[in-house]
């Protein structure tokens, strides 16, 4: 099958000796592109920088850029200003990751993570690029976003909420990137697949993050590009459609979206 990988991070340490062959392996295996997202400055100019070796490597325009920085490194507001100027370069597709996480931070820092965010909304809308949205047990946060959000193009990377908040989202005009987590068996992740429509889907690795099933109890410990297949699978199974129809809209939908 044929696909996009909306969201790696080939520009992490678990990739640094060998993100060239990853990059080539994942394409003989049918990802058309993948996007290497940023966290922070230097993590961002590392997408860049990776981004540009893989694509001299596969003599095309495989790989793709998301720049920002994570709300949990809110602290790092000061490189802003880096990420902008990142922003400019062609290969940048996307703003973020951005968004809300009071998973790991406890709801006193909402204020600067909100601050950082609409930093991030604000270049979106100037250099008309979609944004990446992180949300991580931060729904009800941004609901009250959804808001001020109208007419912003985004996606919410690696969904984890329920179908009430998928519902909000999808009629705020939002995508839905799922990763591998819906193959580990959760029921409300298969609630919400069973209910969002297919061409609001996009799927993503996270990699080196969420290794999918089998993979993860075959032992296999760093996710890869490739591995978003799983992903489709496990979506065309509980929707019980074809994989190969899951897949063809599924790489309509990512390519419309990041004007690829």
């Amino acid at each position: 099958m044929d696909l996009i990988d909306t969201h790696c991070h080939l520009n992490f340490k678990a990739f640094g000796a060998d993100f060239l062959s990853v990059a080539e392996n994942s394409k003989q295996r049918g990802v058309k592109k993948a996007i290497i997202v940023g966290s922070d400055g230097k993590s961002s100019s590392r997408a860049l920088e990776v981004a540009k070796k893989i694509n001299v490597k596969l003599g095309e325009r495989w790989a793709v850029v998301a720049v920002g920085i994570h709300p949990t490194h809110f602290p790092k507001a000061s490189e802003f200003e880096e990420i902008a100027k990142l922003s400019e370069d062609e290969l940048v597709v996307a703003i973020g990751e951005t968004g809300f996480d009071l998973y790991r931070l406890g709801e006193e820092t909402v204020d600067e993570q909100r601050e950082l965010f609409r930093l991030h909304c604000q270049l979106a809308q100037k250099i008309n690029k979609p944004l990446i949205f992180h949300n991580r047990a931060a729904d009800e946060v941004f609901t009250k976003e959804l808001e001020r959000l109208k007419g912003a193009k985004g996606v919410f990377h690696c969904f984890s909420s329920d179908h009430s908040f998928a519902k909000k989202v999808v009629a705020s005009g939002f995508m839905i990137s799922f990763t591998g987590n819906i193959t580990y068996g959760n029921k409300k992740l298969k609630k919400v697949l069973k209910r969002v429509p297919l061409e609001k889907i996009m799927v993503e690795t996270d990699a080196p993050y969420i290794v999918p099933e089998p993979q993860r109890t075959q032992g296999v410990e760093r996710n890869e590009p490739y591995l978003a297949g799983e992903v489709i699978k496990k979506i065309a199974s509980v929707k019980e459609l074809e994989v190969e129809k899951v897949s063809a809209q599924i790489l309509q939908n990512s390519k419309t979206f990041f004007y690829l």
